[in-house]
């Protein structure tokens, strides 16, 4: 009773918190990543990663000539221990105002420039209710933890059989012409890299700067990130194969 009691007043808190900013719901990632194309039921709760569907695809890099890091915690699949949860995507070293660009291309349905940074404290306590109960809940994690961010969908051809997101947070900026419904080519410059959605961004500072990306696989009822349940040495050597080392200029898009 005492840990449910406090989950609903925190929602609440975290509710008045986000209707400060005026954005459209509708254009929130929870009720993004709520809308799952429906294919035949073949998937289970538990289903990992099969590394036979990227085989012939490639990336570019989402920030030029900045490699997959080698780091495991860096990683899929790497603990968090401070809120209960597994890291789902890929920790570029990209100091702040480094370009961000779409690794192919796609359509944008989530643009985050109405992104405010919430304060620490109440960042701790959000935390401290994922410890808690176990996981990290998706309001708290898609709509603070990852800060300003960018939703790209990628459709149903990217990879066969699924529909394909990718995801670029923490980022300090977006262009303005980067709304629910534009189209962007691979390549694409659509804003710069930050911190937010961190602790240091919540305490005011620049420390920490790193873009967070994640691919998302989706197909029945799941959401399946790329390397999901992959042993390191297999996971980092498909991501060093998934993207491509090229030279090719970012084509520039808006402001």
């Amino acid at each position: 009773m005492r840990i449910l009691t406090r989950i609903i007043i925190i929602s609440n808190l975290f509710a008045l918190s986000r209707g400060q900013t005026g954005e459209d719901p509708n254009n929130s990632p929870i009720h993004v990543l709520s809308t799952i194309e429906k294919y035949s039921p073949t998937l289970t709760d538990n289903v990992s990663f099969n590394p036979a569907w990227v085989k012939d695809l490639k990336l570019v890099l989402p920030c030029k000539d900045i490699p997959v890091p080698k780091r495991g915690a860096r990683l899929p699949n790497a603990p968090r221990d401070y809120r209960s949860g597994t890291h789902r995507g890929i920790d570029f070293f990209a100091n702040w105002g480094t370009p961000i660009r779409a690794v192919a291309d796609g359509k944008v349905v989530r643009a985050d420039r109405g992104f405010e940074e919430v304060p620490a404290q109440f960042r701790e306590e959000l935390l401290h209710v994922s410890a808690e109960i176990g996981h990290t809940p998706s309001d708290i994690f898609n709509s603070v933890l990852l800060g300003r961010a960018v939703f790209v969908d990628h459709g149903l051809d990217l990879i066969k059989g699924f529909r394909v997101i990718t995801i670029y947070a923490h980022l300090s900026s977006i262009n303005d012409s980067i709304k629910p419904g534009t189209m962007l080519k691979r390549g694409e410059l659509m804003g710069f890299s930050g911190n937010t959605g961190t602790k240091d961004s919540a305490l005011g500072t620049k420390a920490g700067a790193h873009l967070h990306w994640e691919m998302i696989l989706q197909k029945n009822n799941q959401e399946i990130f790329l390397g999901k349940g992959m042993g390191y040495e297999k996971l980092y050597n498909l991501l060093t194969e998934l993207f491509l080392n090229e030279q090719t200029p970012i084509n520039k898009k808006g402001g």
